[in-house]
């Protein structure tokens, strides 16, 4: 069974198998799904930060600070 070590700031380092067999590449997300109390799951996130780094400049428009303030936020 593959293991990893916590180190002093808090992380891991998934094992390579791990990653494989979720298929996981640099830059993804990664869940903890709660089994029962005290046992978690790994599971590949939704996103990933490499493809929201590949966003074109068009969809990146959309999130320009004029969109942003006309979008009325709740006080």
């Amino acid at each position: 069974m593959p293991t990893a070590m916590v180190t002093f700031n808090g992380r891991i380092t998934l094992p390579s198998q791990v990653r494989k067999e979720l298929g996981l590449k640099i830059g993804d997300n990664v869940e903890f799904v709660e089994l029962e109390k005290g046992r978690f799951a790994i599971i590949p996130g939704s996103e990933s930060i490499m493809d929201l780094e590949e966003m074109d400049e068009e969809r990146l428009s959309a999130c320009s600070d004029e969109s942003w303030a006309s979008i009325e936020h709740p006080v």
